[in-house]
């Protein structure tokens, strides 16, 4: 895990670094991982040396809060709450919402510091009843926030999940 170190242990900052360590039982026919993470080890790093990417935005202050993945109206209306969680305004031009299909719906203005936003989810973009994830990438098309849902969860009409 030599990505995103900090102080003194910058210089040990390398590329595809990342802690993780496969077993494999032939006579079992099975694989099992153990995958590590250090504290200092930061999500977005550079792929020419390892040292944690600066990006405002990506480092999760707006989260994806809840959704309504299964409402009572017909056609069916789905939506994703968005929190902004640090005190400033936090352009979202560029920004978008994914779903497990990987369609992406594109988001526009701004969430204000402390703010809470609504997101009508339109086609292509569709949050599956039967379970999913929803994922938010900011616009340089970095992860900033992702959640998962069950098919219990979903299963639900008119109740919004709260991640």
């Amino acid at each position: 895990m030599n990505q995103g170190n900090v102080g003194q242990f910058v210089q040990d900052d390398g590329v595809w670094q990342d802690g993780g360590l496969l077993l494999h039982f032939p006579a079992q026919g099975q694989w099992t991982a153990v995958f590590l993470k250090f504290q200092s080890q930061s999500w977005h790093t550079d792929d020419l040396r390892g040292h944690t990417l600066t990006i405002p935005g990506a480092d999760g202050l707006v989260r994806i809060l809840a959704a309504m993945v299964n409402s009572k109206e017909s056609p069916e209306k789905e939506w994703v709450f968005l929190l902004n969680t640090s005190d400033r305004a936090i352009p979202l031009t560029g920004w978008e919402i994914v779903d497990k299909q990987k369609a992406r719906l594109r988001l526009h203005g701004t969430l204000d510091g402390g703010a809470i936003l609504k997101v009508d989810i339109k086609s292509p973009v569709a949050l599956s009843n039967k379970g999913g994830t929803i994922t938010l990438l900011n616009d340089r098309g970095l992860k900033v926030h992702g959640v998962s849902y069950t098919r219990e969860q979903a299963n639900q009409p008119g109740w919004t999940i709260v991640f």
